[in-house]
Formats: structure tokens, sequence, C-alpha cells
């Protein structure tokens, strides 16, 4: 079986017509999703909710919305909630031979997680050479450059066509948004579909298929991403 292509079109809700383009903050780029200004798409039932650079949380303004909204995140010095992952097997399983489904490697962020990754200290001034980053990712990962693989995980869109995600970042855990749970770079892809866009399905998890990269992505000094995908479509998910 191939992957299947995006679900017959449907009428998008409102929310996601009218989805917001991702801003980055032009003088202090943060890594992770801590960077965002908009989470219209993922957040409170799609509800708009502003980021400075350094994560800061403002309360919808409208006082109809903050009611609808999620609460908001702890305070800084409280320490964040553990990140719950999608159950998969340990990232030694893929010293061994991979198992295939449909010509796809079936691999998940349990693996590509699976260990603790050490960003470095950043931004990297412009006459400094930028630091090999890849030298920590496990070789069992680094291997996976360029296959074709499957996972499973959650979207979060950061761009929109006629109601489609085109590019998302695939999430290891559902929690990662702006609520306080910031990600490791290990625990998300950053995804740009080669044909057409997926139904901005979220909090739900898909499983993805697609060509896998290990690419350190710098931009301005800072480390945005350390994994990359070539989104392919969907696949029906096999036990």
């Amino acid at each position: 079986m191939t992957p299947s292509g995006p679900a017959p079109r449907r009428r998008a809700p409102v929310s996601l017509l009218l989805a917001a383009l991702v801003a980055w903050p032009a003088a202090a780029q943060v890594t992770g999703l801590r960077g965002f200004r908009d989470h219209s798409l993922c957040c409170a039932l799609g509800m708009p909710s502003i980021h400075g650079a350094d994560g800061a949380f403002d309360s919808a303004p409208d006082p109809v919305l903050s009611r609808r909204r999620a609460p908001a995140p702890p305070a800084p010095d409280a320490a964040p909630p553990p990140i719950v992952r999608l159950p998969g097997p340990p990232l030694s399983d893929l010293d061994g031979p991979l198992k295939y489904q449909s010509g796809y490697a079936k691999i998940g962020f349990s693996q590509l997680a699976g260990f603790d990754f050490a960003a470095p200290p950043q931004p990297v001034a412009e006459n400094q050479p930028l630091p090999d980053v890849l030298a920590g990712i496990p070789a069992s990962i680094r291997r996976l450059d360029g296959r074709k693989v499957v996972l499973t995980g959650f979207i979060l869109p950061t761009k929109m066509e006629a109601g489609f995600a085109k590019e998302f970042f695939f999430l290891s855990s559902s929690q990662l948004c702006c609520f306080g749970v910031t990600p490791s770079l290990n625990d998300l892809i950053v995804v740009r579909m080669k044909d057409e866009g997926l139904p901005a399905v979220q909090d739900v998890p898909v499983s993805l298929a697609g060509i896998f990269r290990v690419r350190a992505q710098w931009t301005a000094g800072y480390l945005e991403s350390i994994y990359e995908l070539e989104g392919h479509g969907l696949l029906k998910t096999k036990d």
C-alpha cells in the first residue's frame, strides 16, 4: 500500500481559512516553539494568543475569548510538566534491522527523542563557525538520513494553503505548544509536503510517511531544527 494522499477536500473551518501566518521575532529569535507569536492554529479552540520572543504569555484581549481559552501557563519559576510522548520502541532498536510498512521504515519519536540533545550556546556570532551539532546525535539516527520513514506524531501547522497544512511541525507530544512546555529540538520535525497539504488535524496522532533528513537548520546564529521531512502522505496505522 502506498501512502494515501490528503483526505478529500472539505469545507475548512473558518479558523483554518483565516489561519494567521506564523511570525518569528525579527530581533531576538528563539529555538523551539516559544518563538511563535501567533498560536491561532493550535491553542484553545483556535483562539489567538500572543507570545514575545522570550515565550511570555499574554491572555486574549477579548474577555469572551479569555473565558474559552485554556489556562495560562505556570509561573516562570515553576517546573514545567514532563513531556508525555507517544509510546514506542527504544532507541536501541534502531541498531538492528528496521521494520517496514509499505516501503517505509517504521520509526518513532521514542527513538528520535530517546537521548538528551544539548544545544550549543546561541546565538553564534557571524564571524564564528557553526558548531557540529549533528555529532551529538546517535549514529543509529544519523543513518536514517535520506531514508523513507513513517512515524506517528501530532501536526502543528505553520503554513496553510486553501485550508490545508502545507508546512508544519510534527511533534512527539500534543503538549508541545504554547502553554509552557518547551520542546527539545529532537522532539520535533520540520515537515514540508511534497505535493498537496494535509488536513490540519490537531491533538490527534497521525502516521506520516516521507523522506527523513538529519540536518541542522540555522537562522541568524540560532539553531532552529535538526530533523526535516519531505512529507509524502498519511499511512493507516498497523500494529
